[in-house]
């Protein structure tokens, strides 16, 4: 039997990876959100969802489609 040790990440790890893996700062991509920092980071933090709306302006932020930015980590 065939056992499989891993966990998905959550979009906002996935957030947080990508944010670090383009040397950004929290407070650049709040900006690009239009949203205060705080805020963003509750995404990151994953105290929130994100809407649709915010993963694909998120994704045109590091040349990503919204299905790139959901499938991120997890190959």
């Amino acid at each position: 039997m065939e056992q499989f040790n891993y966990m998905k990440l959550t979009l906002g790890e996935k957030f947080a990876l990508l944010r670090k893996q383009e040397s950004k700062t929290l407070e650049e991509v709040a900006a690009h959100l239009k949203m205060k920092v705080d805020t963003y980071l509750k995404l990151e933090e994953d105290f929130t969802y994100p809407t649709d709306q915010q993963i694909t302006k998120l994704g045109r932020l590091y040349g990503l489609r919204y299905d790139q930015v959901i499938a991120f980590g997890e190959t």
